[in-house]
């Protein structure tokens, strides 16, 4: 997806974000560059990094191209890093740890009704 990987989100006050749908500021346009902020703050640096991906997104040969939305996974889990939970896509030789948070919910969901 496009969080972080040449896309910023930029509030009308300056602060700088992965994505519109992150609410991490990385810094502020007012105070410094924007590429600076893009190149090297911690929070953009992580977030490109494929090898910091969790779950199937981690284990996926296309996490280079792709790398799942950080902002979906956020969202789902709390964890910017976790892997994309709307992706049907399994992995090769991936063997899931545990139920994805989607398909969590279903099961409960299930059990209520």
């Amino acid at each position: 997806m496009n969080d972080v990987k040449g896309f910023v989100f930029v509030s009308h006050l300056g602060e700088v974000f992965p994505s519109g749908f992150l609410p991490f500021s990385a810094g502020n346009v007012r105070t410094e560059s924007l590429s600076t902020i893009y190149r090297e703050s911690p929070i953009f640096q992580q977030l490109r990094d494929p090898e910091q991906l969790g779950g199937k997104c981690g284990a996926c040969e296309f996490r280079h191209v792709c790398g799942g939305s950080r902002a979906r996974a956020y969202a789902l889990t709390g964890d910017p890093l976790a892997e994309e939970p709307c992706c049907s896509y399994i992995p090769k030789d991936y063997a899931p740890t545990e139920v994805p948070p989607l398909l969590r919910q279903k099961q409960i969901s299930l059990r209520v009704l």
